[in-house]
């Protein structure tokens, strides 16, 4: 008589820190950013900590999928964006801020960012992030919102309620494959966070 195994599926997703390990920081932080009822900020999420007023700054960024167009840009799952974020493409010469009017949910494998205005040009692994404008007049320019210098340390669900705070690690091994979003080269100094060389980034 023939044996018949059976496979079993079990959810679960590939570690964000390696061995699960790094160092906290103490006491909690305040998002200074809107987030969608329902959003998990991920451990190992690179994020701006203040120490002078206790916030953090999540890095919000995605990578550009097929499919899409120049106003309805469509991303991975996982993203932080919610409606009234100021986002651009990175790597443009000159580039423009443009407002987040929705974020379309609905579809299982991808999520729609509708733009108030279009970006020329964007296409498949462009990356967008939320920006921000510093300087008056001739010297005004669009920048990051978030350069990072610590890492999210524990998943944090935002339900609505409360006052959310977020857990900053100061050292920990983070595994690439982990992360739902692109690093940018500019955060980095060989492996290591620029502004933290105690993170450090790798593949396995």
């Amino acid at each position: 008589m023939a044996i018949t195994f059976e496979k079993q599926s079990f959810g679960g997703r590939f570690p964000e820190i390696w061995r699960g390990e790094c160092k906290m920081l103490p006491g909690g932080f305040k998002p200074t950013q809107e987030f969608a009822v329902g959003t998990v900020v991920r451990r190992a999420t690179p994020v701006f900590v203040n120490f002078d007023d206790m916030s953090a700054t999540v890095a919000k960024v995605a990578s550009v999928l097929d499919g899409g167009s120049t106003t309805k840009v469509r991303v991975p799952k996982g993203h932080y964006f919610t409606k009234g974020d100021s986002v651009f493409k990175h790597g443009d010469a000159a580039p423009e801020l443009v407002t987040v009017n929705d974020v379309d949910r609905t579809n299982s494998a991808y999520d729609v960012l509708t733009l108030s205005k279009g970006i020329t040009g964007i296409k498949k692994d462009d990356v967008l992030i939320e920006g921000k404008t510093v300087g008056e007049g001739e010297n005004e320019k669009v920048e990051a919102a978030c350069v990072p210098n610590m890492v999210v340390g524990a998943d944090k669900q935002f339900d609505g309620n409360g006052l959310p705070t977020l857990d900053a690690a100061f050292e920990a091994v983070v595994l690439f494959p982990s992360l739902l979003f692109p690093i940018l080269p500019e955060w980095l100094q060989g492996v290591a966070l620029k502004n933290n060389p105690n993170i450090i980034f790798i593949k396995q």
